[in-house]
């Protein structure tokens, strides 16, 4: 039990520890290099204004006393020890900031008890003492304290901010290349071309040299895949040309069953080119989105009276490639239930394109796998309709190649609700 408890107690320090940490690595980088510099300020602040600015002022205070004590023996002394005798102040006032008057104050009581009032603030520079038995004096701040004592604070500080200020621009250059990196990584996953080259220090340039040569080899297998893909559907559309021709001139059930088999390949080919298709060839611009997936869901399902909710907002699109992605949803909808319905809506954040509808459903277990390639769900039954596994797949890429992702869920109609969720 105690092995447990410490396990489930270290994660939940680390998060609490990360809850109060910076999310940018400038950030955090500027709180490395904020807190010692402070810290270091504030300990010898500490150590000067307690042992050295306290200190000398008691020390000073000590001798000042002396003479004190001398004019209140013989007060002739008085002017030449540049001591004024006057009324002795009503109350002691002393600045709640004033170290040094504190300082002071608490050397002359130890030396004189009958002492009971200190004033440093009615004249500026000037100390008045007022004594039990009436006796009052005035005599120079500077009899008692250092002149200019905050120099060395100043100069600290002046300093301080000065390496913060040069420390700022030698990080600032430093996490330049890994912004630069940050953003070529993000346009590659948009499928948007970026120049990049590797600068900066060893250990970024050696992430960035990693980065182009992955970008290289992801870009060499869509070539590779493309190629593939458009290659055996093209070679295949020929022979079923042929075979269409060929049907459509017999007649009887085996003919009929023979066409809907061609059909199936037709669709499937046309699958495999969909999925082949890259986004990154179209132009991405702003478009609304409620128009773009009312024309999807006529061209999936013209005719069926699918509903399409929600209200126009203006986003950058992919037109074509979210046509695409919508109409797949929409097939899917109607090819596994009854009634479908499409919601687009949005805030500042993301914006959401619903496709649900009263089908089976996908279990939570198998949402997973639905979403890759060539995977099917109903794989026991005989592929009749053309169904490759790849429509899924098909709208993840494209939510994708936008930025955002797709999600598969439980719809309100008993069936499946996916969403392509695209960032603003």
């Amino acid at each position: 039990m105690s092995g447990s408890s410490a396990t489930s107690s270290g994660p939940t320090r680390r998060s609490l520890s990360r809850r109060w940490l910076p999310r940018s690595f400038y950030a955090r980088a500027a709180l490395i290099l904020i807190v010692p510099i402070v810290t270091l300020n504030l300990a010898v602040a500490v150590m000067f204004l307690q042992r050295h600015y306290e200190d000398v002022t008691v020390q000073m205070t000590t001798n000042m006393a002396r003479e004190i004590a001398l004019v209140r023996d013989r007060a002739d002394l008085a002017v030449p020890l540049g001591i004024s005798l006057t009324a002795p102040p009503a109350e002691s006032r002393i600045r709640i900031w004033d170290l040094s008057a504190r300082a002071m104050r608490e050397r002359l009581q130890q030396i004189f008890p009958d002492l009971v009032a200190v004033d440093t603030v009615a004249m500026r520079k000037t100390v008045a003492l007022g004594f039990a038995d009436g006796t009052g004096m005035r005599f120079a701040r500077s009899n008692v304290s250092a002149s200019n004592p905050h120099q060395l604070l100043v100069l600290m500080a002046g300093v301080a901010l000065l390496m913060t200020l040069i420390s700022f621009l030698f990080m600032r250059g430093q996490i330049r290349p890994i912004r630069r990196l940050a953003r070529a990584a993000e346009a590659f996953g948009r499928g948007q071309p970026a120049e990049y080259w590797p600068s900066g220090a060893t250990e970024v340039r050696a992430a960035g040299t990693a980065f182009l040569a992955m970008r290289a080899r992801i870009e060499r297998h869509i070539e590779q895949r493309t190629l593939l893909l458009s290659g055996v559907s093209h070679d295949l559309r020929t022979p079923l040309t042929r075979m269409k021709l060929e049907l459509s001139m017999m007649e009887g059930e085996e003919a009929a069953a023979l066409a809907r088999d061609v059909e199936a390949m037709e669709r499937i080919i046309d699958t495999f080119l969909d999925f082949a298709r890259d986004e990154a060839t179209e132009t991405r611009a702003a478009a609304d989105a409620l128009a773009v997936v009312r024309e999807a869901v006529e061209m999936a399902a013209p005719g069926r009276g699918v509903p399409v909710e929600g209200r126009s907002l203006e986003v950058p699109l992919y037109r074509e490639g979210l046509k695409r992605a919508v109409a797949n949803l929409v097939n899917n909808a109607l090819s596994y239930g009854e009634r479908a319905r499409v919601r687009v809506s949005g805030s500042d954040a993301a914006l959401v394109i619903a496709v649900e509808d009263d089908g089976p459903g996908i279990p939570e277990a198998e949402r997973a796998d639905a979403v890759r390639p060539f995977a099917r769900l109903d794989g026991a039954r005989s592929n009749t309709r053309g169904n490759v596994g790849l429509g899924l797949s098909i709208v993840r890429d494209v939510a994708r190649a936008h930025g955002g992702t797709l999600r598969l869920g439980q719809s309100e109609m008993g069936g499946l609700k996916a969403e392509i969720v695209i960032p603003r």
